[in-house]
């Protein structure tokens, strides 16, 4: 089955897919919808069903939400995007916390001689 992203009442509804956004990337997103929806996630075959629901008094006008339904949507892709890049940075800031916390013991200078061939004189 096709599921279709839409807005139904005071209500909008997004479906994600569980092979393309993980879990974290979903809850992290919906965390700034809080302060204007009542939110909630349920698995739907290989999907995550995202309802937001329009918090009393917040939401105006129905074209709101079709704007919400695109910002949402693109909400999603961005913090999808941030876990990936996080997941695939995570050993260089490892190894910088290493670093900035080893108390000197990686402060070695690189093997060989500096030299500069036109002629700057490194040592001053």
């Amino acid at each position: 089955m096709i599921y279709k992203n839409h807005v139904a009442g005071n209500e909008i509804i997004v479906y994600a897919d569980t092979a393309l956004y993980s879990k974290d990337a979903v809850f992290k997103c919906l965390y700034w919808y809080g302060d204007k929806f009542h939110t909630s996630v349920t698995s739907v075959d290989a999907y995550y069903q995202i309802t937001l629901t329009a918090a009393a008094g917040q939401i105006k006008e129905v074209s709101e939400l079709d704007l919400y339904l695109q910002k949402l949507e693109r909400d999603l892709v961005d913090f999808n995007l941030r876990d990936i890049v996080t997941k695939e940075t995570q050993n260089v800031r490892d190894l910088l916390i290493a670093k900035a916390f080893s108390n000197g013991e990686y402060d070695e200078l690189p093997p060989g001689e500096i030299s500069d061939p036109v002629g700057y004189d490194v040592k001053l």
